[in-house]
């Protein structure tokens, strides 16, 4: 916490100074403002593919699609799954649910399996 006060002090005297800083600092702020999963959490599984032997592999991304975040942690949850499911021995399911998660997911599509679908929308 005090490096993040002490990061922000920085950014904001020196402004362009630090700039790989300015997006972890970003990060960062996100991070503490989303709702983690319940600890009851049970997610959908693999949603649109069969729960087979990579159904744990599921259920991660399910929490990190809940929990939502950047645009780069959503495309680094989507490489875990495939790199989950190629692991389980899936190598051509890995690649077809990794196209899936990445056109499926976003966060705009009114889907109960989007990017942050746990997250409470804000107020216009």
């Amino acid at each position: 916490m005090n490096r993040i006060v002490l990061a922000l002090i920085l950014v904001v005297a020196i402004p362009g100074a630090v700039p790989s800083q300015t997006s972890e600092l970003k990060q960062a702020a996100t991070k503490q403002i989303r709702q983690e999963p319940p600890a009851d959490f049970k997610g959908d599984g693999c949603s649109l593919f069969p729960d087979r032997d990579y159904a744990d592999c599921c259920l991660a991304h399910d929490r990190d699609y809940y929990r939502g975040g950047t645009k780069e942690e959503r495309k680094a949850s989507d490489k875990r799954l495939a790199q989950c499911v190629r692991a389980k021995g899936h190598k051509y399911l890995s690649r077809l649910m990794y196209v899936g998660v990445r056109i499926g997911g976003m966060a705009w599509l009114p889907t109960p399996f989007r990017w942050g679908f746990g997250q409470k929308k804000k107020d216009k």
